[in-house]
């Protein structure tokens, strides 16, 4: 999976876990309000119904009789449980028969609010005093109170159970389509080239998220300033150092071509030229990497990518003949791309050139270039040693060289490739031919095809 999957994916996830934590926290919140609003109205009922005992305490009369039901012809529908019952108390304590009813109260209830056990059942009752010997009792079952309380109190639940859903819902909702910008705002990030520093678009982004996108214009800004200076540092050092490294190799020719040059002076001189000539070739890789990570300043142009891959195998064709290494090509029809030819020149000399560096003498450099649907691909496969899996991704790094290769070279071939690609718009990648990375590399250049 590559960096920008990668990003979608973990964007992505990150998103989810954003819904879910805000869902989950007003799911908890809801649950808890629920919780506390029924335990607020649960006991809110109850205290209405000791209001309700003391009101009937105050207002009934009982005149001659002993108990007076809230029901006293019970209908069909009629639940005994859930009536109140005012009932004379004697100072002695107090038996109540009735064909519905069997009730003892204890002796001297003072006045107001109790709660008493009687036959394995639990009562609520208000308690007045009429006379000396005689109270009024107006009681009721405390399984039917806390029924009435419990129904009324689940009323209060409707509104929780209805809103809570649809605002979970709306949160989700709301969070996945504010996130989609930034998420698209990643995805900008996403497609920028290695040297593509040009700010992010700030067309209907939300007002939340502005701030983060005009930091990140501004690191883009600072990116592309210190790359700039770098990339001309660099320039400037190449140009500065190709004169003077010019003018001492061809004086240097001049004292090994001159009648006094004894073959003492030659053997002297041999290593000072080789050695000039590798700072040659370091230079002149310098000045082709911060050209290719300049940004191009020519329009793209349509090309036939075979006479490029032709040219660029003719040019390193003498390096393998001197090196025995059999380099072959293999082309098919006309295959157009898009972009710089000078570009894709370049991307296609330095990986033959390093492929034929690596591969040891007897061995084998095949070049493709083909179509794969509507990609265009250039593959150039070598019989060398491979790269150990870990370094895979470094050997694209200017000046990393492979620990322990032994092969001569500035370590610039492959970071002038990865600049070509990415000005060409194209992805480059290497797989090791060989799981245990022994033998055999292949280098894989893909981009869109202009045919298509």
């Amino acid at each position: 999976m590559d960096d920008s999957k990668r990003t979608v994916t973990r964007s992505r996830s990150l998103r989810s876990m954003l819904s879910a934590s805000i869902c989950s926290a007003i799911l908890v919140v809801g649950i808890i309000g629920a919780f506390v609003s029924f335990q607020f109205a649960f006991d809110e009922a109850k205290d209405l119904q000791d209001d309700e005992l003391r009101e009937i305490a105050q207002l009934v009369q009982l005149k001659n009789r002993t108990v007076v039901s809230s029901e006293a012809q019970p209908s069909a529908n009629d639940e005994p449980e859930m009536r109140i019952w005012v009932i004379r108390t004697f100072k002695g304590g107090t038996l109540v028969r009735t064909p519905d009813l069997m009730l003892t109260l204890p002796a001297n209830l003072t006045d107001g609010l109790h709660t008493v056990q009687s036959r394995g059942e639990s009562w609520r009752l208000y308690a007045r005093t009429i006379d000396s010997e005689h109270g009024l009792a107006v009681a009721q079952r405390t399984s039917a109170r806390d029924e009435i309380a419990r129904d009324s109190a689940l009323r209060t639940l409707v509104p929780f159970l209805i809103v809570i859903p649809i605002l979970v819902l709306l949160t989700a909702i709301l969070v996945r389509v504010l996130l989609e910008k930034v998420g698209e705002v990643a995805h900008q990030v996403d497609q920028k080239g290695n040297g593509d520093f040009e700010p992010l678009g700030m067309t209907a982004v939300p007002a939340e998220i502005i701030p983060f996108v005009a930091a990140t214009n501004r690191l883009l800004e600072r990116v592309d300033s210190a790359v700039s200076k770098h990339r001309q540092f660099v320039a400037s050092a190449a140009h500065e150092l190709r004169s003077p490294v010019t003018a001492m190799t061809l004086h240097l020719e001049n004292a090994l071509g001159g009648p006094e040059a004894s073959p003492a002076l030659q053997a002297t001189l041999s290593p000072i030229g080789a050695g000039l000539e590798r700072m040659r070739m370091v230079v002149e890789q310098l000045l082709s990497l911060a050209g290719m990570q300049a940004p191009s300043v020519h329009a793209p142009v349509r090309f036939d990518g075979r006479p490029v891959v032709v040219e660029a195998i003719a040019e390193v064709f003498p390096v393998a003949d001197a090196k025995g290494v059999d380099l072959g090509l293999v082309v098919g029809d006309e295959l157009t791309l898009l972009g710089s030819e000078h570009d894709f020149r370049a991307l296609a000399r330095n990986a033959i050139e390093n492929a034929v560096l690596y591969t040891p003498s007897g061995g084998k450099v095949d070049v493709r270039l083909y179509p794969d649907g509507d990609d265009a691909v250039f593959q150039v496969d070598d019989t060398g040693p491979g790269i150990p899996p870990e370094q895979l991704s470094r050997v694209f790094d200017p000046f990393f060289r492979i620990p322990g290769s032994g092969q001569p070279g500035s370590g610039l071939g492959l970071a002038i490739v990865r600049a070509a690609a990415a000005r060409l718009g194209g992805t480059v990648t290497l797989r090791n031919l060989r799981s245990d990375a022994a033998s055999g590399l292949a280098f894989i250049y893909r981009q869109p095809s202009a045919d298509c």
